[in-house]
Order: C-alpha cells, then sequence, then structure tokens
C-alpha cells in the first residue's frame, strides 16, 4: 500500500524538475559619454549577454516610437529624379521625355485607358532634364521640387488621394531617336515632426509599360539595377509612344520605423559601435530579449546621444 502513496509523489517531484521557463534577463546599456560629435565612434557598452538585440538608431526611419507607424502627417511632399540622356536632337525629335502626374487615372494599364488630356498633367517644366551626355555615367539631378506647389502647371495635389506619376516617351522615325535613362526616383515626405521620410523609389514605385502607339518597336526597361531606360533607335526605327507609369502612390503611407538586428543567441556582444552622420539628439533603443518556447523575457533600454558639428 504504501508503494500506491509514493509513485504520486515521485510524479509530482519529477515533473517539478522537468518544468523548463525562460531565463530572466538583466540588461544594461552605457555610453562613455553623452555628447559626441558628426564622425565620431560613439561605443554602446552592453551588459547582460541577451539571446536577442535589436538596435533602433534614433535617426530617420529608426525611431522605436514609430515601429508601429503606417501612416505619417506631412504638408510637404517633394520629388526628385536624375536623367542621362544621349543621342537626337531637340528640333528633330522634340520633348522626347516628358513627366506627367495624375489623380484620375482609372489604374488601368492599357492603351485605351491613357487619355492625356483628361487626366494627365504635364509637370516637366517644373524640373530639369538633363541634356545630351557624352557619357552613360553622366546623371542631371530634376532638382526636388514641392509637389503641392504646381498649381501653376494646372496639378493640385490632393494628398488624400492616389497619385500617379508617368514618363512618357515620343520618338519620330527619319532621325536617331533619343536613349533616355533614369536612375533615381525619389518621392519624400517631412512631417509635422520634420522627420524625412520615403514614400517611394525608383525600385519601389511599381512602373508599368504602356505601349500608347501598339507598333512602338521599343519599350521602357526596368533593370533590378534600379534604373528606368528607353533605349530610343536609329533614324530607320518606326515612330515609338510609349509610358511608363507608377502605381497609385499613396503620400502619407509609410514604412514603420525599422531596427537593426544586432546578435543572436550564438554569439555574445559586450559593446557595439556606431557612427552618427548628422547633428541632433537621439534616443537610442537596444530591445533586448530571451525567448523560448516557455516564455519570453525582455528588457528595452534607451540611451539619450547628443551629436554636433
Amino acid at each position: 500500500m504504501k508503494k500506491i502513496y509514493i509513485l504520486p509523489l515521485l510524479m509530482i517531484i519529477l515533473a517539478s524538475c522537468n518544468k523548463k521557463e525562460v531565463t530572466e534577463l538583466t540588461f544594461d546599456v552605457k555610453t562613455d559619454r553623452t555628447t559626441y560629435n558628426v564622425g565620431d565612434t560613439v561605443n554602446f557598452l552592453l551588459s547582460g549577454n541577451p539571446d536577442q538585440l535589436v538596435l533602433f538608431s534614433g535617426e530617420d526611419g529608426h525611431k522605436y516610437i514609430y515601429k508601429d507607424r503606417t501612416e505619417a502627417q506631412s504638408d510637404l511632399f517633394t520629388l526628385e529624379f536624375a536623367t542621362n540622356r544621349r543621342y537626337g536632337s531637340d528640333v528633330q525629335q522634340p520633348q522626347s521625355l516628358r513627366l506627367f502626374a495624375s489623380q484620375t487615372f482609372n489604374g488601368q494599364y492599357q492603351p485605351e485607358s491613357i487619355n492625356e488630356s483628361a487626366d494627365w498633367t504635364d509637370i516637366t517644366s517644373a524640373f530639369t532634364l538633363s541634356g545630351i551626355q557624352s557619357t552613360d555615367a553622366a546623371y542631371v539631378s530634376s532638382g526636388t521640387v514641392d509637389l503641392t506647389r504646381l498649381a501653376n502647371l494646372g496639378f493640385n495635389l490632393d494628398k488624400s488621394k492616389a497619385v500617379y506619376f508617368a514618363f512618357r516617351y515620343k520618338g519620330n522615325t527619319g532621325s536617331n531617336q533619343p536613349r533616355w535613362w533614369i536612375n533615381k526616383f525619389d518621392i519624400k515626405i517631412t512631417t509635422t515632426d520634420g522627420e524625412a521620410l520615403t514614400v517611394a523609389d525608383i525600385s519601389t514605385a511599381g512602373w508599368t509599360a504602356v505601349k500608347v502607339l501598339p507598333s512602338s518597336p521599343v519599350n521602357w526597361i526596368f533593370g533590378e539595377d534600379k534604373t528606368v531606360k528607353f533605349q530610343g533607335g536609329g533614324a530607320t526605327v518606326l515612330s515609338n509612344h510609349v509610358w511608363a507609369i507608377t502605381k497609385g502612390l499613396n503620400l502619407t503611407t509609410v514604412e514603420p520605423d525599422k531596427g537593426v538586428a544586432l546578435k543572436n543567441m550564438s554569439t555574445r556582444m559586450d559593446s557595439y559601435p556606431y557612427v552618427f552622420t548628422k547633428e541632433g539628439v537621439y534616443t537610442v533603443t537596444f530591445i533586448a530579449s530571451n525567448v523560448n518556447i516557455y516564455g519570453e523575457s525582455k528588457v528595452i533600454k534607451e540611451v539619450q546621444v547628443k551629436v554636433e558639428p
């Protein structure tokens, strides 16, 4: 009869011995001083050796307080792009490249849906286009243009609506058709608290080519090297009329700020060097955690760093 009473007791003891819990985390961050100059190495001294460690530097796009933000308020929306043009003359091939904007385009990337006069506003004159260059590497900045200040061109930005941008290429057979390359297309906003954020760039704008003239023998190329290109052609090449149109861009939609993973449980880190390239006061946030199937132990530490010129 004694064995009957002893067995449950042994089972309780064994269960207690096999119980696993996440290791409680003790973690801290310090710096040797609080004020640095641009270009100095800030050495963050770490204690506690967590399994995982993530850094939010406090710079634009890397602020912990905005890790869940998907929309931002702004009254300043800018566009800057860069072009390289080769071959063809303006006399024989006038206005071969133009930039348009629309907030009424129906989003159907078909020739019959490209109603230039009804839906699109030519905003090219607000920007600088490349002249004829002697090398492929010579790109010319368009300048940074505030999209809210194009009313004189007939474009009144409504920030609550999606906006489309399009490069229109027109080339006429009979003389050399210009070649246009674009390697930058940056749409940015400045939030109401002064933070500069990227809404879209040349690789995320979502380009689609549409041959408005179906017989056009050349098409836009969207390269893996983050370029948008139209190759043009010689005098015998048939005429081209082709548009490269972005997806509809919501100018108040932004990517959540991101942190950088510094370590995992297989490595040890006692310090971390970092260099700030702009002056300012930064709230640097470290998220340290121990995680397993039984739970999580997390510690969040903030360090204020002042960076002077």
